[in-house]
């Protein structure tokens, strides 16, 4: 049976997924179970920033958008309004600017956020794992 000289959607879309996973991590949206973690991010970010100065490496980095907005007929109602993270941010502004400050001061950091295209001053808060893995909640 001869093969067929085109591919078909599915592995056209198979091969671009593939080929797009090395590059830079696309931001997941804010679902009901990351609410109570990214609210306290924000509200920790300056007692986080102590935790960044210690890291000498960051294995994986994970970032969640609060600024993703659903359409309204899948809005997962008990998600906050972007509305709500910003005013939380500003609230929070000093503690946001450690981290953030933080983030810039300790080369690896740096290095692993520029090399996957993450901007410091969009970063609001993080959690970070015990071996420097870090999940970062960013508003664009």
């Amino acid at each position: 049976m001869p093969q067929p000289r085109y591919m078909s959607a599915a592995l056209i879309i198979a091969a671009v997924t593939f080929s797009l996973a090395g590059s830079a991590p696309a931001p997941a949206q804010v679902t009901g179970s990351d609410v109570h973690s990214s609210q306290f991010a924000i509200l920790a970010a300056g007692s986080r920033a102590a935790r960044v100065a210690a890291i000498t490496n960051v294995p994986s980095i994970g970032v969640v958008n609060l600024a993703f907005r659903t359409t309204p007929r899948f809005r997962d109602s008990s998600v906050p309004d972007v509305s709500e993270y910003r005013l939380s941010a500003e609230k929070n502004a000093a503690g946001v600017k450690r981290l953030q400050r933080a983030l810039r001061a300790n080369p690896v950091t740096r290095a692993a956020l520029a090399e996957r295209g993450i901007k410091i001053s969009q970063v609001v808060g993080a959690q970070i794992g015990s071996r420097g893995a870090l999940r970062l909640y960013i508003l664009r």
